[in-house]
């Protein structure tokens, strides 16, 4: 399997505790993301996504909100030497989409989202379904 650090999507896209909706929205669309981390230099402190964003306004949250009021604190990462199975498996376990990745000190260096993962294991799949056929022998 391959390790999350060469398919991960870098940079990785963040604001601080601070931002308002308004600017983090704005952002995801600068860099058509639908997340970004909120760091603090170089520790995570939480993850604001588009649809956090929407249903704070439907709750009648104000655009200059901050995006600390209504992001998630705790949030679910990965080191970036882990492998694919291993970011499946988290991402089905916490019940998430998307995971930032980290360096072995906690960093934040990248995303890996549920739609990179699939991608990358029906690629795979692809890939062993041409050598099977290319075999044209028995499978043993």
């Amino acid at each position: 399997m391959s390790q999350l650090r060469e398919f991960m999507h870098t940079p990785l896209y963040g604001c601080s505790p601070s931002v308002s909706l308004a600017m983090a929205a704005r952002e995801m669309e600068t860099h058509n993301v639908g997340s970004l981390v909120i760091t603090d230099q170089d520790r995570i402190l939480g993850m604001i996504t588009d649809r956090d964003i929407a249903l704070a306004i439907g709750r009648g949250s104000g655009p200059e909100t901050p995006v600390d009021q209504v992001s998630t604190h705790s949030v679910v990462t990965i080191e970036s030497d882990a492998d694919v199975s291993d970011a499946a498996a988290l991402m089905g376990d916490k019940g998430v989409w998307r995971l930032p990745v980290t360096d072995g000190g906690g960093r934040p260096v990248g995303m890996v989202s549920l739609n990179d993962v699939f991608g990358y294991l029906a690629q795979e799949t692809q890939h062993l379904s041409q050598a099977a056929h290319a075999h044209r022998g028995p499978l043993l």
